[in-house]
């Protein structure tokens, strides 16, 4: 079972209290800079979103309405994204994601492939439409928006060929291949490759090995989030839970986490400050609460 000022820690950093919760879309990227990855409605347990985090509730359930907590966010795509604020693709459980610059290398190297297109063509693990589109974007002189998308690459009007779009856009978004960008005017969303876009981040993704790609998004992801289970959390980046478990006991060597039990058979992990603050809570710290910090964690417990 997790210790309950293990969940609160997480609560309050991941800003899903009342007290701590955003009010408006003006501080959202300041919320993705620091705990690196977000979702933009709930996705996983493991991973911050923003809906939670603006409603301050991680109990608060999405609708479909305009005039909702749920439409407001909805808007935050673009709010965010015309700032350039962060990487926004389809990454936790192919959900919207937002991720943070200096991060994106270290998710591309553990997420994404390495591999152009042509090569994933050839060896069968990209379809013949998602090959096409990502000719097409590589031939553009910048970003397209989904309509000039479309008609370039062959996708005509009517449900059919919007389907088999739709399912080969997913595909390159699977690959972290496709960047979506948002001009500075308008609603529309417009399409990229990545390596074309962001050639210095592809770069830099090229030259990390799993092990630091892996230890570089823990670093930033840890403190945030206070515990994890590797398990999960190696399932909503889509990468070997083998590997996870590895960077974890790396960490527990390096005296960066400690293990701890989750639920049952469930083991997990805690960041080494948050479970020194819960140690001399438990001990009876004299101060009580009121004096417990997590420097690491940028998070004060009143």
């Amino acid at each position: 079972m997790v210790d309950p000022l293990a969940v609160q820690q997480r609560l309050h950093n991941w800003c899903q209290t009342p007290e701590t919760r955003l009010p408006g879309d003006h501080m959202a990227p300041a919320f993705i800079e620091r705990v690196g990855v977000a979702t933009l409605y709930p996705a996983s347990p493991e991973i911050p979103n923003l809906f939670w985090a603006y409603l301050g509730d991680p109990e608060a359930r999405t609708d479909s309405g305009w005039d909702t907590p749920s439409g407001e966010v909805y808007t935050w795509r673009w709010k965010v994204g015309r700032k350039s604020a962060a990487f926004y693709t389809a990454l936790i459980r192919k959900r919207p994601t937002w991720i943070r610059w200096s991060l994106l290398p270290a998710i591309l190297r553990l997420c994404g492939s390495l591999r152009s297109p042509e090569e994933l063509y050839e060896v069968g693990l990209l379809s013949g439409n998602a090959y096409r589109i990502a000719q097409t974007l590589e031939a553009a002189t910048g970003a397209l928006g989904t309509g000039e998308l479309r008609e370039q690459a062959s996708f005509p009007r009517g449900a059919p060929s919007r389907a088999a779009y739709l399912k080969a856009v997913e595909e390159l978004e699977t690959h972290l291949l496709l960047a979506k960008v948002f001009l500075s005017e308008g609603d529309a969303m417009h399409h990229t490759l990545v390596r074309k876009q962001y050639p210095d981040l592809a770069a830099a993704a090229e030259r990390l090995s799993l092990d630091e790609a892996l230890d570089e998004f823990l670093q930033v992801y840890l403190p945030q989030a206070v515990y994890a289970n590797p398990t999960m959390l190696a399932r909503d980046l889509k990468i070997p839970t083998a590997a996870m478990y590895t960077a974890f006991e790396r960490l527990v060597t390096m005296g960066k986490v400690v293990p701890m039990p989750l639920s049952g058979k469930i083991s997990g992990y805690v960041w080494y400050e948050a479970a020194t603050t819960i140690t001399k809570n438990e001990k009876g710290n004299p101060h009580g609460t009121e004096a417990t910090t997590s420097k690491s964690a940028g998070f004060y417990l009143a």
